[in-house]
């Protein structure tokens, strides 16, 4: 009879030794494939299963290639890890195998070292159906396990991606398309995409540190919440709601807008996410050619849409780190959201600037116009002159007030110096270069400057193009000048009171016309019978075209308003001079 030397713990150590090994080298493998297909697959970073396997699969090789590594060397030497360095390599080596290989140990374990019951010791062959059964038990459960722990962490430390819903807007296009709405409040609850972003801040705080927290660069999109938003939202659209932006600088970094072109610390900087080359121009905050410095906390935001956003060169001004809810790194955007930029190669050329074609944007302003139920504009040439001179204007003085605070030249001076008026008028103006449907897409981005371009009050435009330097840059503004004529629509009291004047004197005209007739009365008081009489004629000719005038519903002239004024005056002075000739009649 054949003897065994070897104990069933000595077959145990070296089967698992073995069967460690194999798992550790196919663990390996799977790590190295998973990782390289995450790598080229960023877009699936959302997906859970995959990133479970990529962690797991990771987890697995790691830890069973460090314990390959203490097999061979106890293998090769054939000694036992006595020394220290194996040690020390052993101790969180055994762990992280006991923990992975917990759900293939201890069924085999089992199945090697306990029967069926029956007092005869089971064969090879007949332990493997329960080996299958147990194996497959304690895998599930394992799972499920290791994916509750990962979950567990990953939610802890905010590791977390959610699906943002985008708003049809049109701020970032041409990363994101624009909404098919006619109103601003349309578009902005229609979801034209979702995108998967990372929830920020992420790790933990410890000691007044974030630890494990993702680090915000220049060309991240990030979702932001603050009361601005609120405010503007509210007003734009009823409901208070954060909004989505490119970060463009970082605390410390100085933020320039120049021709058309954005500058980061001195540098002009090529965009391929803009919806065209050189369209940055600067707004009430950041204005053209004045460097602005990002303080710390801070980030400058803006839309690739640059000229139909409302970010950080307009009212929303700059953004707290503490208001970023998600974010979606640059490196994440390429070969998703780049498929649809531009090629920025030639975009600091001179040569990609644009001008405005004026009839297509009046074209496109009167469909807006026919959408909102108002009349379409006319272009007006004197208007057009009128919008160049105050352009002119603005540049030299630097004075972009509608009050013409520093150079007195205001709309009305520079519509009468080109021979044009009317009833109402108004004026809006926008810096940079525009073709007509970006020069649209941008007035109506802001609530005021849509409600001026659709009030129904106006029926004249007139537009310029005005080039100029201002803080020593080169600069342009569209210059917009609006005029219209509204009926004045006068009460029936308005009205009837002019009449009764013009009956009252009409009644006493013959009258003080026959004091003429009294010689010597006449002779004596002639400067106030003559006077008296041709304040009546004076003021039964002028109220009368004044009332022809008002019972036409049209609006007084000028010398018809001065006439108006001035009847005051001249009623008091026709009784003061009827009071002295009555007390010299009386007293005859």
């Amino acid at each position: 009879m054949r003897i065994r030397t070897q104990s069933t713990a000595s077959r145990f150590r070296r089967t698992i030794t073995w069967v460690s090994f194999a798992f550790g080298v196919l663990g390996l493998g799977a790590a190295a494939l998973s990782i390289s297909y995450f790598r080229n697959h960023p877009d699936v970073v959302a997906q859970k299963a995959t990133t479970v396997m990529v962690v797991t699969s990771a987890a697995i090789g790691i830890g069973c290639g460090a314990y390959c590594i203490g097999a061979l060397v106890s293998f090769l030497t054939g000694t036992t890890p006595r020394s220290m360095w194996l040690r020390v390599l052993f101790a969180p080596v055994s762990l992280v195998i006991l923990f992975l290989f917990l759900p293939i140990a201890l069924p085999f374990l089992y199945v090697t070292r306990v029967g069926f019951g029956s007092g005869k010791r089971a064969s090879r062959w007949q332990k493997i159906p329960l080996l299958i059964f147990l194996e497959a038990v304690c895998l599930v459960v394992w799972t499920r396990g290791v994916t509750s722990l990962y979950d567990t962490v990953k939610y802890a430390f905010n590791f977390v991606n959610d699906r943002i819903a985008i708003s049809g807007t049109g701020s970032m296009y041409p990363s994101f398309p624009k909404g098919h709405g006619k109103t601003l409040e349309e578009l902005s609850r229609e979801v034209v995409s979702t995108q998967g972003m990372m929830r920020y801040p992420t790790g933990f705080e410890f000691g007044g540190k974030r630890y494990f927290n993702y680090i915000l660069g220049r060309g991240d999109i990030v979702s932001f919440i603050n009361d601005k938003t609120r405010s503007i939202t509210q007003e734009d659209i009823g409901t208070p709601t954060g909004f989505l932006k490119r970060t463009i600088a970082l605390p410390g970094d100085t933020v320039e807008v120049r021709d058309g072109i954005l500058f980061i610390n001195n540098e002009p900087q090529r965009e391929p996410y803009t919806a065209r080359g050189r369209s940055t121009f600067g707004g009430s905050v950041l204005s053209d050619c004045t460097p602005l410095t990002v303080p710390d906390g801070k980030l400058f935001v803006m839309g690739d849409n640059r000229k139909g956003s409302l970010d950080s060169r307009h009212e929303l001004g700059l953004v707290d780190f503490r208001d970023i809810d998600h974010v979606l790194p640059y490196q994440k955007q390429i070969g998703t959201l780049s498929n649809v930029w531009h090629d920025a190669t030639n975009d600091l050329d001179p040569s990609q600037k644009i001008s405005l074609d004026v009839e297509a944007y009046i074209d496109l302003l009167n469909a807006k116009r026919k959408e909102a139920g108002k009349a379409p504009f006319r272009l007006e040439v004197k208007l057009v002159v009128s919008a160049k001179k105050r352009g002119e204007t603005m540049l030299k003085y630097d004075d972009f007030s509608f009050e013409a605070t520093r150079s007195g030249f205001t709309q009305a001076r520079a519509m009468e110096g080109s021979g044009y008026s009317n009833i109402v008028w108004g004026e809006t103006y926008a810096s940079g270069h525009y073709e007509a449907e970006e020069l649209i897409d941008n007035q109506f981005a802001f609530p005021q400057s849509k409600a001026f371009l659709l009030n129904g009050q106006f029926q004249d435009i007139g537009i310029a193009e005005v080039d100029g330097v201002r803080h020593g840059c080169p600069t342009k503004i569209i210059v917009q000048h609006l005029a219209g004529y509204v009926p004045p629509n006068y009460t029936k009291e308005q009205i009837a009171s002019w009449k009764s004047a013009l009956g009252a004197l009409g009644d006493v005209e013959t009258g003080w016309n026959q004091l003429k007739s009294f010689q010597p009365f006449y002779e004596g008081n002639k400067d106030d019978v003559d006077r008296i009489n041709d304040i009546i004629r004076t003021r039964i000719s002028r109220i009368a075209q004044i009332v022809t005038r008002m019972e036409a519903n049209g609006w007084l002239s000028r010398e018809e308003q001065e006439w108006a004024s001035q009847d005051v005056s001249l009623g008091n002075e026709f009784a003061s001079i009827a009071n002295r000739l009555n007390d010299r009649l009386s007293h005859r």
